[in-house]
């Protein structure tokens, strides 16, 4: 695990900066050709032919945006430590399967947990959920994924940053190469940006939740040129979850959310 680098400038506050770390596991992608049970951004994903695969509010089956395979990352509390987790999104969705106004109703959008994994029956064959649709999938390249454990202190734009702006005087002036205080130099060090499970997010705007709502970053993606992932402008999307649906494993209260610039 990476221990916390804090820069000199915010030294003196290194016992408050160091109360909010949280674990997080860092995603690096993979591009290549990936198999059905493992972690991935897009591709094909493991699918069961029993059972019904996920469609949109207009009938249309969804595709896979993401699969996170919980044995294979490092891990953390609460979070499970076998099974595996699929992300899929509307195909056919100009707004990427999200509901502003109830970014928590998977209508566009779907979280399935399959608790045990069984190889024998699976669908092979995803002709039928077709990439020739007007709207641009938000990730362009099938990838696998590698995984990195840091800690992580709460994020520039967190619902949970009040605890800094409430003791550390950030508009103060600092004598730095990139920044003029120490708000600038925070962000430039602990901004949460790129892909994550776990620890806190990122957001190019404002953070959706209520303070102690949806407390747990399920999965985060970011923009990235290596798999040609773009949410909008340059945006990011982030999935949250209680903490009491994260540990009965329970993945249909999620809370999805993305911005842009």
């Amino acid at each position: 695990m990476k221990s916390l680098e804090i820069p000199k400038e915010l030294l003196n506050f290194k016992d408050l900066i160091e109360s909010t770390v949280k674990d997080s596991v860092v995603i690096q992608p993979d591009v290549r050709k990936t198999s059905l049970t493992e972690s991935k951004f897009c591709g094909d994903p493991y699918f069961p032919k029993q059972m019904e695969y996920p469609k949109d509010e207009n009938g249309e089956p969804m595709k896979l945006l993401a699969q996170i395979n919980f044995s294979e990352i490092p891990q953390m509390n609460e979070f499970p430590n076998s099974g595996l987790l699929q992300f899929y999104i509307s195909a056919d969705d100009d707004v990427y399967g999200i509901d502003f106004d109830e970014p928590a109703k998977q209508n566009n959008f779907k979280l399935i947990y399959h608790e045990q994994l069984n190889e024998t029956d699976l669908i092979e064959d995803f002709s039928f959920v077709t990439d020739d649709r007007e709207i641009e999938f938000p990730i362009g390249k099938e990838a696998g994924m590698t995984f990195d454990l840091v800690v992580q202190p709460v994020s520039a734009f967190s619902v949970d940053f009040d605890i800094i702006e409430e003791n550390i005087p950030l508009d103060q002036k600092i004598e730095h190469e990139n920044c003029n205080d120490l708000h600038e130099l925070y962000i430039e060090k602990f901004v949460g940006d790129g892909h994550r499970i776990g620890g806190y997010p990122y957001f190019t705007q404002a953070d959706p939740r209520n303070k102690d709502e949806y407390p747990i970053l399920l999965l985060q993606i970011d923009s990235d040129d290596l798999i040609d992932c773009m949410f909008g402008d340059v945006g990011v999307a982030n999935f949250f979850i209680s903490r009491e649906d994260l540990l009965n494993k329970n993945f249909t209260n999620v809370l999805y959310n993305w911005d842009c610039c």
